[in-house]
């Protein structure tokens, strides 16, 4: 479900205690019987996963502001991972022509997601 909800390999989650929405608001997607996602309503940016029996929230640490400062630490689900997926750190990077090619067409984009 995580793979689908965020159109990537994985999902990392991080538990927010004490959450605080300061942004916008949430739209929510009840996903199971036992779960609903968040997402941005303006963009459609995936934001949290809450389940339905708690007040545990979890959030899409790719949303964050400093992503850095809720490093993953476990894997849930692993079984159900893609067969490449441990794979993806040992791939080739790109030459410095294609790092140079990617870096001026990012600096060409102007984000309308939350900065």
């Amino acid at each position: 479900m995580c793979q689908r909800a965020f159109g990537a390999f994985y999902a990392p989650l991080v538990i927010a205690n004490g959450l605080e929405w300061t942004h916008g608001n949430r739209r929510l997607f009840a996903s199971s019987n036992l779960s609903q996602r968040g997402f941005c309503g303006a963009c459609g940016t995936p934001l949290s996963l809450e389940n339905f029996d708690d007040d545990q929230v979890e959030i899409a640490t790719g949303t964050l502001d400093n992503p850095e400062l809720a490093p993953p630490t476990l894997q849930i689900n692993h079984r159900f991972a893609c067969s490449f997926a441990d794979r993806i750190g040992s791939l080739p990077l790109p030459g410095d022509e294609t790092i140079a090619e990617n870096d001026a067409w990012n600096a060409k984009i102007i984000s309308y997601q939350k900065p």
